[in-house]
């Protein structure tokens, strides 16, 4: 299936790619650039992320720990000064594979607050934002 003409083209616009060291969240950050996007790329790993602009011209690093709250919206903000947001991609996640029997609770713990409490944080420090977007472009 053909792609939709309207998300061929993403330039002036600009997304916010959480998780995008690796995997997915690195794929998905470097497609939205070669089609044009402004892209910021955050995860834990400042390192990979910079990496990550290196190899992107005009890509901007934004090093990120989904769990803080306070710094999730403090980097809402900075993007926000910036010029604003017209698109977030949460690709973060956490999984460590594990026998039923050896699930360690602090390690659950970790998974909830990264892949749904932080998926949560980072919808309630954007969506403003993005719904402003909205408003101001076709």
């Amino acid at each position: 299936m053909p792609l939709n003409p309207a998300i061929r083209d993403w330039h002036g616009r600009t997304v916010w790619l959480v998780g995008a060291s690796t995997g997915i969240g690195r794929a998905t950050a470097s497609l939205l650039h070669a089609r044009g996007a402004h892209v910021i790329v955050s995860a834990r790993s400042a390192d990979t992320l910079e990496q990550f602009v290196a190899e992107h011209d005009g890509a901007r690093a934004l090093p990120l720990d989904v769990t803080d709250r306070a710094a999730v919206r403090a980097a809402m903000q900075a993007i926000a000064r910036d010029g604003g947001l017209d698109g977030m991609v949460y690709c973060a996640g956490h999984y460590t594979a594990m026998d039923p029997d050896a699930i360690d609770l602090d390690d659950m713990v970790r998974h909830v607050d990264i892949n749904y409490t932080g998926a949560l944080t980072l919808l309630d420090a954007v969506l403003p934002h993005l719904l402003g977007a909205r408003a101001r472009k076709p």
